[in-house]
């Protein structure tokens, strides 16, 4: 992999696209089992559909955390970018912030991209009771449900693995959208500093008095802080899923 490759996996991960899976058939003849384990062979097929069912939920459910927690970051930076058009002073500090919610906004709608596409509703083969409402001998009803059974836990493989796939990448930028949020607030703390004035005046009341912009800054700090926690939690509770 080249330099400039690495870098620009770094900031900026794709999706490497390569042959699409072939789906090959199971057929009858390929069924070599003796009668007598097939209805076992028949329980363990079942088994693997029910594991690939519940993987395709967990996906989709991960998906779905992100978005939620991204809508809530959403209006988290709608409230910082308010508060920043309201300070007419623009100086490098702000200009950066400004830069970082930029690259904050662009991460977190790749993170939406992804997870929508795997929620996308594509070609899924499910069991129904028709599926074993089938007239057969004892051996060959078994051979002929562990047939299509296996061939749709196949066919939903291949849709699963490409949920995967756009899961791994949203999980990706949602990371790299975390280490965002993490230095936003750094430059928030060290706006907080720049930005607010102690009235040496006011001790002998016991009261400290804050100019109109410390309290500005102490809610982008609190805004930023709070956008931080959610991700965290949100990849915390993705781990648990």
């Amino acid at each position: 992999m080249s330099v400039f490759k690495q870098v620009r996996e770094f900031f900026w991960p794709l999706l490497e696209k390569g042959e699409p899976p072939k789906f090959e058939e199971l057929i009858k003849d390929n069924i070599l089992v003796d009668n007598s384990f097939l209805p076992e062979v028949f329980r363990y097929t079942l088994d693997c559909y029910n594991r690939e069912e519940e993987r395709r939920k967990g996906i989709e459910s991960k998906s779905s955390l992100f978005i939620g927690t991204i809508s809530v970051v959403t209006s988290v930076i709608l409230g910082v970018a308010s508060i920043l058009v309201k300070e007419n002073n623009f100086d490098m500090t702000v200009s950066i912030l400004v830069f970082l919610l930029f690259i904050l906004t662009l991460y977190m709608s790749r993170t939406v991209w992804f997870s929508i596409k795997a929620l996308e509703r594509k070609n899924y083969y499910s069991i129904s009771v028709s599926d074993f409402l089938i007239k057969s001998a004892k051996e060959e009803y078994y051979i002929e449900l562990i047939v299509e059974i296996a061939n749709k836990i196949e066919r939903n493989a291949i849709t699963i693995n490409n949920k995967v796939d756009n899961m791994t990448m949203a999980q990706e930028y949602f990371k790299r959208a975390i280490v965002v949020v993490a230095l936003c607030s750094f430059v928030i703390l060290i706006l907080f500093f720049s930005k607010s004035e102690i009235n040496m005046l006011a001790p002998a009341k016991g009261v400290i008095l804050w100019n109109i912009n410390f309290w500005n800054i102490v809610a982008l700090y609190i805004l930023s802080i709070t956008s931080l926690i959610l991700s965290i939690i949100a990849v915390i509770k993705k781990k648990r899923v």
